[in-house]
C-alpha cells in the first residue's frame, strides 16, 4: 500500500466524521479497486486498505436504504463495490480515462468526486446466495446500455429486458427513498449530497 494510502486510512480510523461499513447479514464488501477486478485490472488500494467507508452522513442514510430493502425484500441485500475513495486513487484512475470516453465515469481528481469526500457509494443489489441481481451491464461498464438516462431506449431495443429495469428500478428505489441521488450514467453509483453542497461544507480525503 502506498504511504498516501496508508495516510489516509489512518486519518479515516482517527476521524469521528466516518464509519466503516463491515460485512453483515445483508451486506457484502466487494471493494473492486482492491482487486484485479476493475477497468485498471489491478488493485489500487493494497491489503491493509480492503475497508469500506462512509461519511457517517452517508452511512446512515445508506443502512436505512438497507432496512427499506429487506422490508420489502428480505432474502435481499447490499453488494458494495466503492465507498470512500482517497483522492490517491482517483488520479490513478483518471490517469487511465483522461482523454478517453471513458471520462464521463471518473471525475477529475483536481475538481474531486464525491467519492473522495465518503459522500458516494457504488452498490448492487445480491439474492440469497449472494449472486448480484442482472443489472444488464456490470458495475463500472463504460458503454450506454449502462446509463439510466438511456435505459428505456435499450428496453425498447431489445437490449435491456424487463427483468434488468425491474432490478434496477428496485435499487433506485430504495437507494432513492433513503435520500441518495443516482448519476444518469451509472446505475450502481449514488451520491448522498449534491457535490456543491459537500465541497462547501467538508473536506477531502488525500
Amino acid at each position: 500500500m502506498s504511504e498516501s494510502v496508508l495516510k489516509s486510512l489512518c486519518y479515516l480510523l482517527d476521524s469521528p466524521d466516518f464509519v466503516e461499513i463491515q460485512a453483515d447479514q445483508g451486506l457484502i464488501i466487494d471493494l473492486r479497486y482492491g482487486s484485479a477486478n476493475n477497468f485498471v485490472g489491478r488493485d489500487m488500494y493494497g491489503p491493509n486498505f480492503q475497508r469500506a467507508f462512509l461519511h457517517k452522513i452517508a452511512a446512515e442514510m445508506l443502512f436505512h436504504a438497507l432496512h427499506r430493502l429487506r422490508s420489502t425484500h428480505p432474502e435481499y441485500g447490499f453488494i458494495i463495490f466503492d465507498a470512500l475513495r482517497p483522492r490517491s486513487i482517483q488520479r490513478i484512475l483518471w490517469g487511465h480515462v483522461q482523454g478517453t470516453p471513458g471520462e464521463k465515469y471518473i471525475a477529475n481528481p483536481d475538481a474531486g468526486s464525491l467519492h473522495n469526500y465518503g459522500f458516494a457509494v457504488d452498490l448492487s443489489i445480491i439474492d440469497p446466495c449472494g449472486k448480484e441481481l442482472d443489472m444488464g451491464a456490470g458495475f463500472d461498464d463504460f458503454r450506454p446500455i449502462a446509463q439510466p438516462q438511456l435505459e428505456h431506449e435499450f428496453h425498447a431495443q431489445g437490449l435491456l429486458s424487463a427483468a434488468h429495469l425491474s432490478n434496477r428500478q428496485l435499487l433506485r428505489a430504495v437507494m432513492q427513498d433513503a435520500g441518495f441521488r443516482q448519476l444518469p450514467h451509472e446505475w450502481w453509483h449514488f451520491d448522498a449530497r449534491t457535490k456543491s453542497e459537500v465541497q462547501a461544507q467538508f473536506q477531502i480525503v488525500e
